[in-house]
């Protein structure tokens, strides 16, 4: 690949700003407090701290039962993105412009809410919105101009990450084996449907998360609980007007990862009021 190199500082600077490698003149306040440098919004209680940063990326971080927090490959990294459908069902994403934020909120490390704007690949610009208070996280937002991207539909959403957490488990032998379907014994998903269906996901089989099979009409409520986080219990709900789908790029177990994906509806909220709701218990 060559670049003249004055593109070469371009994309040092893109990447570098993007990574916090490199200052973002336009990003988002930042607090200069212990332990949330860099971050536009922090929170914490008893059993999970949640960071936002000045990039506009967030951090949900269990605490363990020793009120410590758990390894970091057990962190679950929220986004917040556009997507733009094409005919034949692509979907290309569309990242945040870290040089594109504003906001007219201070930073803040107690209970309470931001909002930001900013703009994506291809010049769609959106405004986001988070709040922390009472052990619930909330986050919402909307597009607000199209930009270039005017051929295909958009839509807003917001995903939060859960990583492969076993992958450091050893499995060599027959009883290491026994002791790791073990762990898994009492891993849950449950969720309801839209239209009030419950469903259960639990045991080492793989699943196609991205599937009608698991997402059904929309995903309304769901729970996660994996052994790995120590008797913490994930709850996420989305109010109306909104949907949670689940996701990954391949069939796979549960405990590999899979993606939460929310969605707002813009045709019966234009005014971008529908959240998606985040607990920790």
């Amino acid at each position: 690949m060559n670049l003249k190199p004055s593109r070469v500082g371009v994309w040092v600077f893109i990447i570098g700003c993007g990574l916090g490698l490199a200052p973002c003149p336009a990003a988002l306040p930042e607090l200069n407090v212990t332990p949330w440098y860099g971050h536009f919004l922090a929170f914490s209680n008893k059993k999970f701290t949640f960071g936002f940063t000045s990039l506009a990326e967030g951090k949900l971080t269990p605490l363990g039962r020793s009120g410590k927090p758990l390894n970091y490959q057990l962190v679950l990294p929220l986004a917040f993105f556009v997507e733009e459908v094409e005919p034949n069902g692509r979907v290309v994403t569309k990242r945040i412009l870290p040089t594109s934020l504003t906001t007219g909120d201070p930073a803040t490390a107690k209970p309470g809410k931001v909002s930001f704007r900013g703009k994506v690949t291809g010049g769609a610009s959106f405004e986001g919105h988070v709040e922390a208070k009472h052990g619930v996280v909330t986050v919402g937002g909307r597009i607000l101009e199209r930009g270039t991207l005017t051929k295909y539909p958009l839509r807003f959403g917001i995903q939060v990450t859960f990583p492969s957490i076993y992958r450091s488990v050893p499995q060599r032998d027959k009883r290491e084996v026994k002791a790791f379907e073990a762990l898994l014994k009492n891993d849950r998903i449950s969720f309801v449907w839209s239209d009030g269906k419950r469903v259960n996901l639990t045991g080492l089989g793989k699943i196609a998360a991205h599937s009608a099979a698991i997402n059904g009409p929309g995903i309304t409520e769901l729970k996660v609980a994996l052994s790995a986080y120590q008797g913490r219990i994930f709850e996420f709900g989305a109010t109306p007007n909104s949907h949670i789908e689940l996701w990954n790029r391949l069939e796979q177990a549960v405990h590999a990862g899979f993606v939460v994906k929310w969605y707002s509806d813009p045709s019966h909220d234009p005014e971008g009021n529908a959240r998606l709701r985040m607990e920790v218990q």
